[in-house]
């Protein structure tokens, strides 16, 4: 099995135009288009429920992700090792990538490419193009001061600037709301937010659907107003980067929402990454702040242990990273650190904080 090989496969999946029909095949469900990918939820043996979990973009690398499981550096060979013969190390998924290949050309046709005898690869040999991509990043990242464009303060001024009842109803009171600058967007119906960089400038606002049928409706249930690299943002890092340094302590969640009631209920050094997967730039971010500063990752319940791991092996071993994991299963589904109360995140800070070693 050659190089050249695993890259003519994916250039006739994508000239067939068969991603979708292949997450399917993989027992993906809800498979959807969107403009430069395809979006899918897991098969049911995950126990998923996020629609949009699974996302394969049609380059010609086929890169591919698992959102809620933290998987963000594969292909489209290391999504069919990952779900089909659930290989979840990436030792695993090299050793297992002519069977992901064979599997691949068998349920697809592609008989022309399953001649030959196969020559293991060196570790990590099939991720080359990965770590190009990876290193052409980097270069132009260090070429360009990248940074997000800044909007004035006024442009919050075609909002109607009012908290809102149902994240009353969510338990965030009004004064958090005022602190957080929530408000509502007649336009697109939605509760809106602004999202700030390092220095408190609007780079964004996002905004929630109203519509608790939002999947019915096939509208996202959160969506940015404004475009902007958020790879590049921590939310909330200019208003807890004082209760961080003070507490030597930073505490890292995936929704803003969630730092919205830890600063409520009294966890103010906390930051959120809008998503499930620390990037380059926030690790580094975090890790300017010093080795003295403990890092906690405090990522929704639906997340595995594996993924956790991931999250912190980015910081190193140097410094101090913790989880907050729930062995004690206080939690029932996909919540969040703090959706089920003040009294119940406080047991959870104080009784399921474990060192993650590496």
């Amino acid at each position: 099995m050659s190089n050249n090989d695993l890259k003519l496969i994916k250039d006739k999946i994508l000239e067939d135009g068969k991603v979708g029909e292949l997450l399917e095949l993989m027992g993906c469900e809800y498979v959807d288009k969107k403009n430069n990918r395809y979006e899918a939820q897991l098969p049911s043996k995950f126990e998923s429920p996020n629609k949009r979990s699974v996302q394969v973009y049609l380059n010609e690398s086929l890169s591919s992700r698992i959102r809620t499981l933290g998987e963000s550096d594969i292909d489209i060979y290391g999504l069919v090792s990952y779900i089909v013969f659930d290989k979840y190390s990436d030792e695993d998924r090299r050793n297992d990538l002519p069977k992901a290949k064979r599997w691949i050309c068998e349920k697809l046709g592609y008989t022309e490419f399953l001649n030959g005898s196969y020559t293991p690869l060196p570790t990590n040999e099939h991720l080359k193009w990965l770590k190009e991509v990876k290193k052409q990043r980097k270069k132009k990242r260090n070429l360009e001061n990248i940074e997000n464009q800044i909007y004035e303060d006024e442009i919050l001024n075609q909002f109607v600037m009012l908290p809102h009842k149902s994240y009353i109803d969510e338990g965030i009171d009004y004064q958090t709301q005022v602190n957080f600058q929530v408000g509502y967007d007649i336009k697109s119906q939605r509760i809106i937010f602004p999202i700030h960089n390092s220095f408190g400038e609007i780079v964004s606002i996002k905004g929630r659907t109203i519509f608790d049928n939002y999947e019915e409706l096939d509208i996202y249930k959160f969506l940015y107003l404004i475009n902007f690299n958020k790879m590049i943002e921590l939310y909330n890092w200019h208003r807890a980067l004082y209760y961080i340094l003070e507490s030597k302590e930073v505490i890292i969640y995936e929704a803003e929402k969630t730092c919205w009631l830890s600063t409520q209920y009294g966890f103010s050094n906390c930051v959120a990454i809008s998503g499930d997967d620390l990037s380059e730039w926030q690790v580094n971010k975090i890790k300017e702040l010093g080795n003295e500063i403990d890092i906690v990752i405090a990522l929704d319940k639906d997340k595995s242990v594996d993924a956790v791991k991931k999250q912190g092996a980015k910081f190193g071993k140097t410094r101090n990273v913790y989880t907050l994991w729930d062995n004690a299963s206080l939690f029932k589904n996909k919540e969040s650190p703090t959706d089920l109360g003040e009294e119940l995140f406080k047991k959870y800070y104080s009784e399921c904080k474990f060192k993650i070693h590496n």
